[in-house]
């Protein structure tokens, strides 16, 4: 997990959000719920401290609702409170972790959740007499400034799965891919599309590292070495490859997108003769035997919010009574 995050933090694919320059607000659900990103925008945007327009980074884990307020460019945020909030939950279920630094930085962690996380210059023992009588919590743990830069990026690899697909806003509607029997087609593509998208990532980011590496090392060196320069090319070479399979494999929106005219397809009693998926392109047959269906059909794919484009190429009537409609798509682009 470690090496995932390093990948996406160096990508800017993410970035890493501070203690001190985020809000953080801890609820406690009624029930275990779904939340998108719009329906927590739009029931805690109002709980905002910044007067103009921020970010809500969100974690859902079971009923407890994580919120960071961002004052910030609008991308993916990895918050630090949590980063150092999951590897602290290895060994405390309640405790008052405070980071020694300009500003120092409060972590509370109490029944084994996040509760509060925050910011402060000078924190007095009359601080600490107030948050252990608020949280009642009497365990203190210190960190200090000078091994905690290490601390941090060491406490990647205590982030779980669940975090990374919250961060990167890539949601898995189970019950929804369970509810009709083309989704069984669907949901091990969907899985194993993620793993493999993070292995190539975590294998391309070790790569890049790597090479970084050969290239100082032949600099040092002063002359030429022909077997640094193979190890270069070949590193190179290989990179490459993988970054190709990287771009190539975003398989998340391509399987969300296949779902999803799998699922219209089936809602209109439709069939899927030929489908083929290239790039940001998807090209398909569909049979029907109500050539009325096909605007319906066409509009339905608009509504998944999964195309910018669907054009009707053409259409022939086959033996019996239907017709096989040709048709060409295109993703969206990610935002």
């Amino acid at each position: 997990m470690d090496i995932l995050i390093n990948y996406l933090l160096k990508k800017q694919i993410i970035k890493l959000s501070s203690i001190e320059n985020s809000f953080f607000v801890y609820k406690k659900l009624d029930k275990k719920i779904k939340l998108t990103p719009q329906i927590v925008a739009l029931n805690y945007a109002s709980e905002s401290p910044y007067i103009s327009k921020s970010i809500i980074s969100s974690i859902i884990d079971g009923e407890n609702l994580y919120l960071w307020f961002i004052k910030g460019e609008k991308v993916r945020y990895l918050s630090e409170a949590q980063i150092i909030f999951r590897r602290l939950l290895e060994k405390y279920k309640n405790v008052i972790c405070i980071i020694e630094g300009n500003p120092n930085k409060i972590i509370v962690i109490k029944k084994g959740h996040l509760v509060a996380s925050f910011a402060k210059n000078i924190i007095s023992l009359n601080d600490k007499k107030i948050l252990e009588s608020k949280y009642t919590i009497n365990k203190f743990i210190s960190l200090k400034e000078d091994i905690y830069r290490d601390y941090l990026k060491e406490s990647y690899k205590f982030l779980t799965f669940s975090d990374i697909l919250n961060i990167l806003d890539i949601k898995i509607d189970i019950h929804e891919v369970l509810k009709k029997s083309v989704s069984f087609f669907a949901l091990p593509l969907l899985i194993s599309s993620i793993v493999v998208t993070m292995l190539l990532a975590g294998y391309s980011f070790y790569l890049d590292t790597q090479r970084d590496i050969l290239f100082k090392e032949f600099k040092k060196m002063q002359k030429s070495n022909a077997q640094v320069k193979r190890l270069i090319v070949k590193n190179e070479k290989e990179n490459r490859i993988y970054q190709e399979l990287l771009n190539e494999f975003k398989y998340v929106d391509k399987t969300i997108a296949l779902s999803q005219i799998l699922k219209v397809t089936n809602d209109l009693n439709m069939t899927i003769v030929y489908i083929k998926i290239y790039d940001k392109n998807v090209d398909f047959i569909v049979k029907t035997s109500n050539s009325s269906n096909i605007p319906i059909y066409v509009k339905r794919l608009f509504k998944t919010n999964q195309f910018r484009d669907v054009k009707n190429i053409n259409s022939r009537k086959v033996r019996g009574a239907g017709i096989e409609v040709t048709m060409s798509a295109k993703l969206k682009e990610i935002s």
